[in-house]
């Protein structure tokens, strides 16, 4: 039977939750700031809808106005 040198085993275990959780870190950082991007994009893209939908134009940049110029007869005349 082998001997097992707890004292080694303990720091190399140690060592390498030191290393996972460091890694786990990073991660969690770049999470966040993807999520922060996320964001803001969803923030400027509810902006610009609403811009869009608050001035309709067309592609060459032509205002669309569709007024009433005529009127039809009531049915029934």
């Amino acid at each position: 039977m082998s001997d097992i040198d707890v004292g080694q085993d303990l720091e190399q275990v140690n060592k390498q939750l030191e290393e996972l959780v460091g890694q786990l870190n990073a991660l969690n950082t770049q999470r966040e700031q993807l999520t922060q991007q996320i964001h803001n994009l969803n923030g400027i893209a509810m902006y610009l809808r609403g811009k869009q939908e608050a001035a309709p134009e067309s592609i060459n940049g032509v205002v669309e106005d569709f007024e009433l110029t005529e009127e039809f007869p009531p049915e029934g005349v």
